[in-house]
């Protein structure tokens, strides 16, 4: 009997043995998935072999990615965290329907048009046939303009466009676009651009859209990572957070705008600053700036970066503070050259004519002239809502136009990325405080930025509460929240006096990338839920 117990602990120590137990326990939860929709929303657009041996694919192949993740990308956390995320991404990518992200349909027309040739901005551009049913099929807000019954539903809308297609329909609006910008289009152009070569209809074009989208966001998030020398938990877990994910993998341009401000983090948060650093931060700093102009806020955070040890200074006599005032300065003028050639592009090649604010009732001017006329109310309304939402901490699950809000997210996010903050309290032990002050504003600047540029556009001064502020514009607030989070916790336990008897078998940045992927698919298949199973 003791033999047999020495063997039996021989072989589940085997690492493959695990792998292959973890396999079975994957499939019996892809069989309980189907069986838990058949049961409880009665779902039967297709026989329960079928939808089973479907589920048990895409959960084989999802597995098989951490398999390989895990076994042959050992070492190199920057890689693995950059194939996770494009795998969970994915994910969201086919599980959120078409064009029902925020401004989807109007980022995607603008997208389709570069990656047609056409870099102008022409109001009046004809776009193919499918391009107008595509944008008729699946109007925005998609549970509010066409609510899911059980007479109109998400695969109600692809028959709809698939027989407006085959019947070469011609009754669908022309499409339309408001959107005067080019470069945080030039990702999902190229993969429109590829979709038309190949004679991809619309629709295939606006999911090759999205993966080229997820593609740039994940390989940005690769060189962040790869850089970044602390606070890796966090920063791993907002970039793999399900809201992160959901707008990397549409066909909005917040893919290309995250993917450069993680790029723009992970080089405040590495250890040195070189040359080629420098030049990337400039760039991805300038191309925010000039889509948009809250991304301001994330210039404190230079504050985080060790300058004793940069090398882009060849004059040694140059104290740290002038050095830091010449990166930012760099980083602003960068900007401004990248807001002058993008307005330039459009003031030489743009024929729309003016157009009232889509909010008659709103005056941004005068909006303004409230806020410097009553600055104390003003700041009693933010304060306000800023407490009435929870700094919106609780809002990373809501989807769509806010009209698909997933509890288990709302609720679990946080708490997955508190976590993340514990395990990173050993680097808030030993930031300085110069860091902590540089967190601390960028967190509350991003705050100020977001809410007063929401209450200028979207809130009638008598109001007392700033509505339209969405959990996607403030991703970067959230991390300098989280970061925080870890300062304090380190700095009150001393983890900076304190030696571990033994040393971690797994950092803890892994552990929070593999428990956020997790996290990511079950958000994903919420997703999908909603949209294709409950209706």
């Amino acid at each position: 009997m003791t033999e047999f117990k020495q063997k039996l602990k021989k072989v589940c120590a085997n690492p493959y043995t695990k792998w292959g137990l973890g396999y079975f326990v994957i499939m019996l939860c892809a069989v309980a998935l189907i069986y838990y929709w058949r049961v409880a929303y009665e779902y039967s657009a297709m026989s329960a072999g079928t939808a089973t041996m479907i589920v048990c694919g895409g959960f084989s192949i999802l597995y098989f990615v951490m398999f390989a993740a895990a076994n042959f990308i050992k070492q190199d956390f920057a890689k693995k965290a950059a194939i996770l995320i494009f795998a969970a991404g994915l994910c969201f990518c086919f599980a959120n329907p078409p064009l029902q992200a925020p401004d989807e349909a109007a980022h995607f027309i603008r997208a389709y048009a570069i990656a047609s040739g056409n870099l102008d901005f022409n109001e009046n551009e004809d776009y193919p046939t499918d391009v107008d049913i595509l944008v008729d099929s699946f109007p925005g807000n998609y549970n509010f303009e066409m609510p899911l019954t059980d007479t109109s539903s998400i695969a109600d809308a692809f028959d709809k466009y698939n027989e407006d297609v085959n019947s070469k329909d011609t009754k669908a609006p022309n499409a339309t676009t408001m959107i005067l910008q080019m470069a945080p289009y030039l990702a999902q152009s190229a993969g429109i651009a590829v979709g038309r070569l190949v004679g991809a209809d619309a629709l295939s074009c606006m999911y090759l859209g999205r993966i080229a989208n997820l593609l740039f966001y994940s390989v940005m998030c690769f060189f962040a990572l790869r850089v970044a020398t602390k606070f890796k938990a966090v920063l791993v877990g907002v970039m793999l957070s399900p809201i992160a994910l959901y707008m990397a993998a549409s066909a909005n341009s917040d893919g290309f705008l995250f993917g450069l401000m993680w790029l723009f983090i992970g080089i405040c948060l590495s250890g040195t600053l070189t040359s080629r650093r420098c030049i990337a931060a400039a760039v991805a700093f300038g191309l925010l700036f000039a889509a948009k102009y809250n991304y301001l806020a994330l210039l404190p955070l230079v504050l985080l970066i060790d300058t004793d040890k940069t090398n882009y200074l060849k004059n040694g006599k140059i104290k740290m503070p002038t050095k830091r005032v010449l990166m930012v300065t760099l980083f602003i003028i960068a900007g401004l050259i990248f807001m002058v050639l993008q307005n330039t592009h459009v003031s030489l090649f743009n024929n729309y004519t003016p157009q009232e604010y889509h909010n008659t009732a709103i005056s941004p001017s005068k909006q303004m002239l409230f806020i410097l006329s009553n600055p104390i109310r003003y700041i009693a309304v933010f304060i306000y809502s800023l407490y009435l939402n929870k700094g919106h901490l609780f809002a990373m699950g809501a989807f769509g136009w806010l009209d698909m809000v997933v509890p288990f997210v709302c609720y679990f996010a946080p708490l997955i990325l508190c976590v993340a903050s514990g395990l990173d309290s050993e680097d808030g032990a030993k930031i300085k405080t110069r860091g902590t002050i540089g967190v601390l504003l960028s967190a509350l600047l991003m705050y100020g930025f977001t809410y007063t540029g929401m209450y200028l556009t979207s809130t009638p001064y008598t109001m007392p509460e700033i509505v339209g502020v969405q959990a996607r514009y403030l991703l970067s607030a959230f991390l300098c929240c989280f970061v925080l989070l870890s300062v304090i916790i380190g700095k009150s336990l001393e983890l900076q006096k304190m030696t571990r008897a033994t040393p971690q078998k797994t950092n803890p940045s892994w552990r929070v990338l593999h428990v956020c992927f997790v996290f990511g698919i079950i958000s994903a298949i919420l997703i999908f839920q909603s949209y294709y199973i409950g209706a």
